[in-house]
């Protein structure tokens, strides 16, 4: 069922998530941001922009190939992005497209629930009462003003 509020597809923004290409140019993105860049250099074969720091340096380094700028620009994102994770993980965790892999939805109390579906009762009770207004100022005609 929608809701008056919700937006038709063509005008929600998706937030991307692992590798974006556009172009001769992929992108790697996480949590909404892109971590890293790889585009063709006529000398050097690929040139990989990795910015997963919390500064604002860029490290810039030179691939053979677009397999290896991506392998690298994975392994290297994921080791400073995922620390507490096991390298591999954080790979796997960093190019997942499932917009759930990059912030996991936390587990909710009992209680949390209780809330939560009490809220929405709540809300959807406030959006009936609205449109039932709103159905009554429709039926009402406008009075004709002239001048």
């Amino acid at each position: 069922m929608h809701s008056p509020f919700d937006l038709p597809d063509f005008m929600t923004v998706t937030r991307p998530s692992g590798w974006v290409q556009s172009g001769e140019r992929w992108d790697l993105w996480w949590n909404g941001r892109s971590v890293a860049n790889i585009v063709p250099h006529a000398m050097l074969g690929f040139r990989v922009y990795l910015d997963a720091r919390k500064m604002s340096q860029t490290k810039v380094v030179a691939a053979a190939n677009a397999r290896q700028a991506r392998r690298y620009a994975e392994r290297w994102c994921a080791a400073r992005l995922c620390p507490q994770l096991p390298l591999r993980d954080a790979v796997a965790r960093l190019v997942d497209t499932a917009p759930e892999a990059c912030s996991p939805a936390p587990t909710l109390s009992r209680e949390q629930r209780q809330q939560a579906r009490r809220l929405a009762d709540a809300g959807a009770g406030e959006v009936a009462r609205i449109k039932q207004a709103l159905a009554v100022r429709k039926t009402v005609p406008m009075p004709m003003i002239r001048r």
